[in-house]
């Protein structure tokens, strides 16, 4: 079988004729070692992928809005603006009806008062407290009629009373008694005559009549003796009735004491209660120690929402400096604790300032909405990587960039290509 032969063109042939030039030879070989260089320093060089976000530069302790819980005029304003305030401390008060004085009054009183050992003559006369008053009247009330039953005790009385006649009767029985011996000896002497008379009248030596006589001062001495025990009996039943009437007496007394001083407990835990609800709704307390702070509201009289920040405190430790980033779900998967992040603050140009350096100290496990909240610990505090110490103010905001993988820049160009060779794969197994 023959083989075909291939006519090329003249030109061609020409080239394919004549071995390739020095320059030729040159530049290939330059080629493959430029592609070779250009592979090893893809290699070489470190391409960190970046997940940029918001941040926001705060401190451990950041500053606590105080609330307003309703809407309505600023009444009085007890600070000034970046006065040093202590937890609990009234920073102000919303417009209400009650007079704020008599107010603080109340909350003393109730600080300190204890219906079980308080001076239940000795409260307060107040008459400025708004909405707080029919409470309060209700206590006052509740308070003056344990007082009354304490002074007057008539329960005390009757049992006193009742002791009393106890008493006396005690030693009337006492006297019965020492009657009733005194019958029996007589009644033993004459049933002893009696018993002699007997037996002379048996044997005729006493006449009928001597006996009947004896017969009858012996019956005398029998019923004189049967009323002395009679008496005493009655007297006994005198006495258990009166005991009984004590006790019950004292149960009364103890039955109207207990429910009186429910009462005033009930009334004066009501009071205490109503009084916590009624400060959290007009008063701006503060949450903690630290500094006060104006933002919007300056003056008296000005109008405010409900649930709108009328002051701020600052933490009077504020702790370290810290960054916080809500991160949103896409690419929140490659974040995770002791990465990097480098941030460029907002009103600081990074290219004259530089910027500030920090790593992932913590996490949420689990999002709040569609979002991670991340902390940032500032391995500088505030000092950027120039050297230079920023001056700090809340709620200073930037861009954070977080450094999720270092990889080189080979790898960044061959991802695609893998892909692409997944996705064939994928598309041919299907």
């Amino acid at each position: 079988m023959k083989k075909t032969e291939v006519q090329y063109s003249e030109p061609v042939t020409e080239i394919m004729g004549r071995p390739p030039g020095l320059i030729t030879r040159v530049g290939t070989v330059v080629i493959f070692f430029v592609f070779i260089i250009f592979i090893l320093f893809s290699w070489l060089i470190r391409y960190p992928d970046i997940v940029p976000a918001q941040v926001e530069i705060t401190t451990e302790n950041p500053p606590v809005a105080v609330m307003s819980r309703i809407s309505g005029r600023i009444m009085r304003l007890l600070v000034r603006d970046r006065e040093k305030v202590y937890t609990g401390q009234v920073l102000g008060v919303m417009e209400n009806p009650a007079v704020f004085e008599e107010i603080s009054r109340l909350r003393a009183f109730t600080d300190t008062f204890n219906v079980d050992h308080g001076n239940y003559s000795g409260l307060p006369d107040l008459s400025g407290l708004g909405e707080l008053q029919s409470s309060y009247e209700t206590f006052r009330r509740s308070m003056a009629d344990l007082f009354n039953f304490i002074s007057n005790d008539l329960y005390g009385a009757r049992i006193n009373a009742l002791m009393n006649e106890i008493s006396e009767i005690e030693k009337y029985i006492a006297r019965l008694k020492e009657s009733e011996r005194l019958f029996r000896d007589n009644y033993n002497l004459e049933l002893n005559m009696f018993r002699r008379d007997s037996l002379l009248n048996a044997g005729r030596t006493i006449p009928d009549a001597a006996y009947e006589q004896s017969r009858q001062a012996l019956i005398r001495q029998q019923i004189e003796l049967q009323k002395v025990r009679l008496d005493i009996s009655a007297r006994n039943i005198d006495l258990t009735s009166k005991r009984e009437l004590m006790v019950e007496y004292a149960l009364r007394r103890k039955e109207e004491n207990d429910k009186l001083f429910n009462a005033s407990r009930e009334s004066f835990k009501n009071l205490k209660a109503d009084l916590s609800i009624w400060e959290n709704n007009y008063l701006l307390v503060s949450p903690v120690n630290g500094i006060v702070t104006y933002s919007k509201y300056w003056s008296e009289n000005q109008v405010v929402k409900k649930d709108e920040a009328v002051l701020s405190v600052v933490p009077e430790d504020p702790g370290n400096h810290i960054g916080k980033i809500n991160l949103r779900m896409q690419k929140s998967g490659k974040v995770r604790e002791g990465q990097t992040v480098m941030i460029k603050l907002s009103g600081y140009p990074y290219m004259e300032y530089g910027m500030l350096k920090g790593v992932i100290k913590s996490k949420s496990l689990v999002p709040s909405g569609d979002s991670y909240l991340i902390e940032i610990f500032l391995e500088n505090n505030l000092t950027t990587l120039y050297g230079k110490k920023l001056e700090f103010s809340q709620n200073m905001t930037g861009i954070g960039e977080i450094i999720t993988d270092d990889m080189s820049l080979l790898e960044k160009m061959v991802y695609p290509f893998r892909y692409l060779a997944s996705k064939n794969k994928r598309n041919s197994v299907d």
